[in-house]
């Protein structure tokens, strides 16, 4: 993938619910190039003050825009949750792998909170060729900002669940997933979220004979591959890094 630094515009950056926002970014070559998996290094201001940008995945892109969806949770986050429309920013992209390409499968897209993203970006590309699910977990109401977009996906249904029950049914993104992935003959599975959700949903479905990727999260200080900053064990005992060996990753090559 050839990346390069490039400096965006902000269309838009709305705030959601509780501490979300939805980034709309004018990335001419970033755009253009991109495919669902891919992230981008964002400069959290126009100084160096903090010097590292951070990582973000890519919602979605129709050329010569890119939209990010994003959680403030430090000090970069909310620096660039107070970026307005006409402001530009800098950024480094595409990053990192891509989602498999597949036609005429049945695919299960398992989403946790902000895992959302990468899934979002897959289901907009797979959705018209395959036949797409998706599974989409949140702690509470609160958490589900997309509705409107969801809906608009290419998705042949749709499963909701909270941790608390309070939206849609209480529960985990595992808590049926044997069964949907039976009674609706999935025979690849794309997922994304925090580690505990991938632990338990490589256990939950293991043996089902499915087709697992997992998009990985992790905590990035370059995104090129030179920091090792965000490395990961395999079942090899080798160690692999998020940012140019992945994000993407099968399942099972991962030491859960």
């Amino acid at each position: 993938m050839n990346s390069k630094e490039e400096k965006c515009t902000v269309i838009e950056n709305r705030q959601l619910q509780k501490n979300y926002f939805l980034m709309k970014l004018k990335a001419d070559y970033i755009a253009s190039q991109c495919r669902a998996g891919h992230f981008i290094m964002l400069a959290a201001s126009r100084s160096y003050d903090p010097l590292l940008k951070r990582p973000f995945g890519i919602l979605r892109a129709e050329p010569p825009y890119i939209w990010l969806y994003y959680e403030t949770v430090g000090r970069g986050t909310e620096l660039i949750s107070s970026l307005k429309a006409g402001d530009e920013v800098d950024a480094i992209g595409p990053l990192g792998n891509a989602f498999p390409e597949f036609t005429g499968k049945r695919i299960l897209m398992v989403a946790g909170g902000r895992g959302i993203v990468p899934l979002y970006f897959a289901i907009e590309t797979l959705g018209p060729s395959n036949d797409v699910f998706l599974v989409h977990g949140v702690r509470t109401k609160e958490d589900f900002n997309l509705q409107d977009e969801i809906k608009r996906l290419p998705l042949k249904n749709t499963y909701l669940y909270s941790d608390d029950g309070s939206f849609e049914k209480k529960g985990f993104v595992t808590t049926d997933i044997r069964d949907i992935i039976t009674s609706n003959r999935i025979e690849i599975t794309f997922s994304c979220g925090p580690d505990a959700m991938f632990e338990n949903l490589f256990h939950t479905i293991s043996g089902m004979n499915t087709e697992n990727y997992v998009s990985l999260e992790a905590l990035m200080g370059c995104g090129i591959g030179i920091c090792y900053s965000c490395v990961v064990k395999m079942v090899t005992g080798h160690y692999k890094k998020v940012c140019s060996d992945g994000p993407i990753f099968k399942m099972e090559d991962i030491a859960w």
